[in-house]
């Protein structure tokens, strides 16, 4: 393997461990899982209506998990489930005011900490951030699913 790409490569995954664990640290000290972090995320940050499947969507998250914590957090009075008109199964989930208040609690200083990190960059450095990303994630998924290209 070319030494440079190597070396590239190795950062890149440090980064990416590095961020995995900011959020980590966040979650625990709150004394939640990582993935209970992104529920609250979701309902919190990105308010909106959302169901089970969207937040499994959203996070590629198990859709057992994401059931398990909704269950959890519902029976706590953080959360209802509301049955969406005219479809078989799909509920919405309402935040309590009680749930906002907890969420807040847990999402609100690392919101802050995105947004402020995320205004230091130009709009410029912001999308190219995105863009390249985006474009190693779908590289790297085509590559795992449809196997490597002959070179």
């Amino acid at each position: 393997m070319n030494e440079h790409i190597k070396g590239q490569l190795e950062k890149m995954n440090q980064q990416v461990k590095e961020l995995a664990a900011i959020y980590h640290g966040v979650a625990s000290k709150a004394g939640i899982s990582d993935n209970e972090f992104w529920v609250w995320y979701t309902l919190v940050v990105l308010e909106g209506e959302y169901s089970q499947q969207d937040i499994c969507d959203l996070w590629s998250l198990p859709k057992q998990t994401v059931n398990t914590i909704v269950t959890n957090l519902s029976q706590k009075g953080f959360l209802v489930l509301e049955a969406i008109p005219g479809t078989r199964n799909r509920k919405v989930i309402r935040i309590t005011e009680e749930g906002k208040e907890y969420g807040k609690s847990i999402v609100a200083k690392i919101y802050r900490a995105e947004k402020n990190s995320f205004e230091r960059m130009s709009e410029e450095e912001r999308e190219m951030c995105i863009g390249l990303t985006e474009k190693y994630i779908t590289f790297l998924k085509d590559i795992l699913l449809n196997g490597m290209p002959e070179r």
